[in-house]
């Protein structure tokens, strides 16, 4: 697993959340990115950043794209696209969609 810290600001202003996780691949960094932006929620100017343990920022994307790469998800079993219709509370009971444990499908979902 490796370290990344994930910051949610909006423009000109310090991060209002920041939280270390870690995650098992490069690939898995984009789930938590739409994870955070349903939690915290669109507002105009808003977004994400991730930086790795060296502090080099390796993602940057507006809420309103993260937010929006979810409802393009095909997988008919996507527990964030789930989450998106349901609200941020469905967070909370999280579990991994089927189609993610072989990692294999371009389902964006995980478990938080």
């Amino acid at each position: 697993m490796t370290s990344f810290t994930f910051e949610y600001s909006l423009q000109g202003e310090t991060p209002l959340v920041y939280e270390s996780l870690d995650v098992d691949s490069y690939a898995a960094i984009w789930c938590h990115v739409e994870a955070l932006a349903l939690r915290v929620g669109e507002r105009p100017g808003a977004y994400i950043r991730v930086r790795d343990a060296a502090g080099q920022s390796i993602v940057r994307a507006g809420v309103a794209t993260a937010l929006a790469s979810i409802e393009q998800c095909a997988c008919g079993e996507c527990t964030l696209k789930v989450a998106a219709r349901n609200g941020p509370a469905a967070l909370a009971a999280f579990k991994p969609s089927p189609c993610r444990d072989g990692g294999a499908c371009g389902c964006k979902s995980f478990g938080v």
